[in-house]
């Protein structure tokens, strides 16, 4: 009897999980908070903790599955699907929309290569991101100062 107790908390663990990942997969393109994704989740009807989407996306980016970045305010960690061909690509974070696009050019692969060439230090593109303007709020923004 215990034994289909244990089963049922594995199955039960798979579908939040699923849940979690669902979620990040319709929203690849930009990061989400714990607190986001419980919100999201929640209002879909998806039975699950604050705690359990937490741990979900820290095993997902244990499993190098989802990156982790700081807000850029600071106040929280955000977490985001790794998408096929990211691996080796730094991103450009949005602070006003939250959107996420990859730098993937050759002036930001010779940048790198510099650091690490002059002074030693591997840069972890993987890990790189810069914040700030995406073209469309910039443009809103010059719009508004106008």
């Amino acid at each position: 009897m215990g034994g289909s107790r244990v089963a049922n908390r594995r199955a039960y663990n798979t579908r939040q999980r699923q849940a979690v990942l669902d979620y990040l997969a319709a929203h690849r393109d930009r990061y989400a908070s714990v607190d986001g994704a419980f919100d999201a989740l929640r209002s879909q009807g998806v039975e699950i903790g604050r705690s359990t989407i937490y741990r979900t996306l820290e095993t997902l980016a244990g499993e190098g599955m989802a990156t982790k970045i700081v807000a850029p305010r600071g106040e929280v960690a955000l977490y985001r699907l790794v998408n096929q061909g990211e691996e080796d690509a730094g991103q450009l974070v949005c602070v006003e929309c939250g959107r996420v696009s990859t730098i993937d050019c050759d002036a930001f692969q010779e940048f790198s290569h510099h650091v690490s060439t002059v002074h030693g230090f591997a840069i972890d593109l993987s890990r790189t991101v810069l914040y700030g303007r995406c073209p469309l709020c910039a443009k809103k923004q010059a719009a508004a100062h106008a």
